[in-house]
């Protein structure tokens, strides 16, 4: 099961045939198993990797921020929903939470690094830009 995750991992869009052909088990064998692993949750969905650069977003950001204890729930609730944001994660150290953004330049950025600032509740805004993925 391990293998046959890393190979969906690496592109969840190949055929029963093809991960048979790549894993030493049938096709239907590859079926089962993956029905399987959907139905104990461990395969959550399927999803895409998009080159954000190709839509015109050139900078990708992680920003780590905190907030007072009685505000962060309200904070995600606004934030979700801002498009610049793709993933929010609630983190353990350095930050409460840490924010994967797209943004097509450094005055968007900015833009939005002063509108988190407002928010009530928020204390510390900390981003970091990507300078290139590596894996």
């Amino acid at each position: 099961d391990e293998e046959l995750l890393t190979v969906l991992a690496q592109d969840s869009s190949r055929s029963f045939r093809e991960l048979a052909s790549i894993l030493p088990i049938s096709d239907t064998a590859i079926r089962k198993r993956i029905r399987k692993l959907t139905d104990q949750g461990i395969i959550k969905r399927y999803t895409i990797e998009i080159d954000q650069r190709k839509l015109g977003y050139e900078l990708t950001s992680f920003i780590g921020f905190d907030t007072d204890a009685s505000s962060y729930t309200a904070i995600i609730k606004q934030v979700q929903d801002w498009p610049e944001v793709r993933s929010i994660f609630q983190t353990s150290i350095d930050h409460d939470f840490m924010l994967e953004c797209w943004f097509k330049n450094n005055d968007e950025l900015t833009a939005f690094i002063k509108r988190l600032e407002s928010l009530t509740g928020v204390t510390q805004v900390c981003p970091a830009t990507v300078i290139q993925r590596l894996k």
